[in-house]
């Protein structure tokens, strides 16, 4: 299994790239690197090509697509179409070891997908999931009718749900002031 962070996007409503908000001392994209190394084979930043050097000499998959989580997700599979991959987004700093644990210790490799169960809208979370190899024609299929949401792929699929013991793991950061009231500063 592979690891992809997703750290593309655009941060319009923070105002900076989040990748590189610090949490845990250092910058949230190099956190989740050391965090998911563990359990992967390797760990792949997912970025625009201006992104790049942002991450030192790190392994990055650009993503010219810029339609959102899902190219990156459909340009990891392009990339390792038989490899199963453990998708992370950047916005989530509560995401912690036993968060990777819990998730890749319930994992289900005969569905399409393991995710949290999301406690607030009961939907899969799509960008703390693992994606089976079985799922990049689903990515496709959704690609090609230019469909980009994760959500909804795993909403029509057979998907291997986990309550999420902890809520606050799967709490994005997307405003200067959810990050003052995350971090204090």
């Amino acid at each position: 299994m592979n690891a992809l962070i997703l750290a593309g996007g655009r941060s319009t409503r923070m105002g900076t790239d989040k990748s590189l908000l610090t949490y845990h001392h250092q910058p949230q994209w190099r956190y989740l690197y050391e965090l998911l190394t563990p359990y992967c084979s390797t760990v792949f930043i997912s970025c625009r090509a201006d992104q790049k050097d942002n991450f030192d000499s790190f392994p990055c998959l650009i993503d010219t697509r810029e339609i959102g989580p899902l190219g990156g997700i459909l340009s990891a599979f392009e990339h390792s179409p038989n490899e199963a991959w453990l998708v992370m987004a950047c916005d989530m700093p509560l995401v912690a070891p036993e968060t990777i644990a819990f998730l890749v210790n319930h994992r289900q490799s005969n569905q399409i997908a393991t995710a949290f169960q999301h406690p607030e809208t009961l939907f899969p979370e799509p960008l703390l999931t693992i994606w089976e190899p079985q799922s990049y024609q689903s990515i496709q299929a959704q690609f090609q009718q230019n469909r980009f949401s994760p959500l909804q792929i795993l909403k029509k699929a057979n998907v291997h749900l986990i309550p999420c013991p902890t809520p606050r793991w799967l709490q994005n950061i997307n405003t200067p002031e959810d990050f003052k009231n995350t971090t204090g500063q």
